[in-house]
């Protein structure tokens, strides 16, 4: 790859909300900013998970430098126990953000990372570049955006941010870039798009506390809130609130109990240790008295939320008593699976709260437009790239930097795999690399463009039918009934047996007749010829397997 440029490279979180990663390019240098992943939706067959392609570091035989972590949500870093494999390098993150990782890697069975905590405004100096981190307010503790100087230019990668005006952080995001970039030129700014086109600013995360402490104070039944296992802000609101009506708290979710089992040893929880109680000994207590934390509110199959709606938890049993709150947002893609977690709950009888009936149950941690303009306005940045979003998401962000004084001709569009080059010289996208998806599927990890995921694919939509045709030794007449076996598809397979000798009489004449005549092209055309009957009949494609045998 050419030098002496100073590049930005997006491989996810241009064109999606999730997956984020971004290849920093300091001249001769690479730095890997964030690992994410992305939960695949229903359409996605057979994924467990969605990670970025890495075929472009692959071709060129990039090593990074470094990771430089933002923080800890599971689109920052949950595809890093996959990628780090392909590309060790010490990793650089807040406390609470590489214990996650470390406990993410100790499950992938990873013992030989390097690991560097660093302090907020402190300098770290890497080859090529000076960086230095600073907090955001943002819905897990200790998210971070960082400032990158380099002798080509400055740029300011701003993290998943909003702007509290109470923060649990105790300092509010623009306070904190006006600090670092302050009498520093910017050259590139890179901001958060996911809530651009929402107007003014959102509740501060101190306003959701009250809300919780009425809801346990009247309801009558156990409270159950589902929320976000990373979100330590709101599990402290929930826990304050608990505390102050006199519930007790007991947790369901594999990732909550570590989350907090993490925050509480790092000082970041302040918790009563006589709230919490095993979910098993709920029973002990009137129902009135218990609240029930659990993991979910995204409709994920297996999580707490879910196995307790369909009653696949011995040791709780919800009834019509019951309240149910969701304290999050609903994440695009995930609209069904939560719409039925409610029907679910509201059959039950059950209470049920959203954000819809009460907006005051959960705050973003993304900014609004308010915050977007009063950043924008602080750093005054030379060019803008809006990042983390839809395209209509980066492209409305990039109107409102445009309308906040930024030159229209230095506020740049980028999606997934487009170079970004804004030093020595602002020249904005100047090319596209490989990018995409690779799926984490039962027995490995496939691009979403290889062979073996499309034929997952055809399967799951078409089902098979197999066709077995046993020969004589040394020619093609049949010494035995076909044998079809049909997975998936609606025809009677030995209806379908019985047509095959006619229709490979009819293959096998016609493919004669051609110029080049080979046992792979007789196979394929009875292939195609099976597909074709099969279609007329029941106008449904499916996939055909052909076996032929000499006997």
């Amino acid at each position: 790859m050419d030098s002496n440029f100073l590049k930005i490279i997006p491989l996810g979180g241009c064109g999606e909300i999730g997956m984020n990663m971004t290849i920093l390019n300091v001249i001769d240098k690479f730095y890997f900013i964030d690992c994410g992943a992305l939960f695949p939706d229903p359409s996605n067959v057979g994924v467990d998970l969605i990670l970025p392609d890495t075929k472009f570091i692959e071709e060129n035989q990039i090593q990074p430098e470094a990771w430089l972590i933002t923080h800890g949500h599971e689109d920052h870093i949950g595809a890093l126990p996959f990628i780090y494999k392909k590309f060790p390098a010490p990793i650089y993150g807040t406390e609470f953000t590489i214990e996650l990782i470390k406990s993410k890697f100790e499950e992938a069975e990873i013992y030989d990372a390097i690991f560097n905590v660093w302090n907020y405004f402190e300098p770290a100096y890497f080859r090529n570049i000076k960086l230095t981190i600073f907090p955001v307010n943002h819905s897990i503790a200790q998210a971070s955006g960082f400032f990158i100087e380099t002798k080509l230019g400055n740029i300011l990668h701003m993290g998943d941010f909003r702007i509290d005006k109470n923060p649990p952080e105790k300092t509010m995001t623009h306070e904190n870039i006006k600090k670092v970039t302050e009498g520093k030129t910017v050259t590139l700014m890179m901001s958060d798009s996911t809530n651009s086109f929402q107007l003014g600013t959102d509740f501060s995360e101190a306003d959701v506390s009250p809300q919780f402490i009425e809801y346990l104070e009247k309801e009558k039944g156990v409270v159950l809130i589902a929320t976000f296992a990373s979100n330590i802000w709101r599990l402290q609101s929930i826990l304050e609130a608990a505390y102050l009506t006199g519930r007790k708290v007991a947790f369901l979710g594999k990732s909550l109990l570590k989350n907090t089992e993490i925050a509480g040893r790092l000082n970041l929880l302040n918790v009563h240790n006589n709230v919490f109680i095993d979910i098993a000994d709920i029973k002990n207590f009137p129902r009135n008295e218990v609240c029930l934390i659990c993991t979910g509110s995204q409709g994920e199959s297996f999580s707490g939320l879910h196995r307790i709606a369909w009653n696949n938890i011995n040791e709780f049993k919800i009834d019509e008593k019951d309240t149910v709150i969701f304290s999050s947002r609903m994440i695009p893609g995930n609209e069904k699976q939560i719409d039925s977690l409610i029907t679910q709950f509201t059959r039950i009888g059950c209470k049920v709260v959203t954000a819809k009936e009460n907006n005051s149950i959960h705050v973003s941690g993304h900014g609004y437009q308010e915050d977007l303009i009063k950043c924008i306005e602080t750093v005054k940045p030379e060019s803008f790239l809006p990042v983390h979003g839809t395209y209509r998401h980066l492209k409305k962000h990039r109107e409102i930097a445009v309308s906040c004084g930024v030159d229209p001709q230095n506020a740049y569009l980028a999606e997934n795999g487009d170079v970004v080059v804004v030093g020595p010289k602002l020249m904005g996208v100047v090319d596209t690399v490989t990018s995409g998806r690779d799926y984490v599927c039962p027995g490995g990890i496939f691009s979403q463009s290889s062979q073996i995921y499309k034929d997952r694919i055809a399967l799951a939509h078409g089902g098979i039918v197999v066709v077995s045709l046993n020969f004589e030794a040394n020619n093609y007449n049949l010494v035995s009934d076909p044998v079809v076996v049909v997975k998936g598809v609606p025809i009677d397979s030995k209806e379908l047996a019985k047509k095959v000798p006619m229709i490979f009489n009819n293959v096998f004449d016609q493919c004669a007749k051609k110029r080049t005549f080979s046992p792979e092209i007789l196979q394929e055309d009875m292939r195609v010829a099976i597909r074709r009957f099969i279609e007329k009949r029941l106008n449904f494609k499916t996939n055909v397997l052909i076996i032929f045998q000499h006997i």
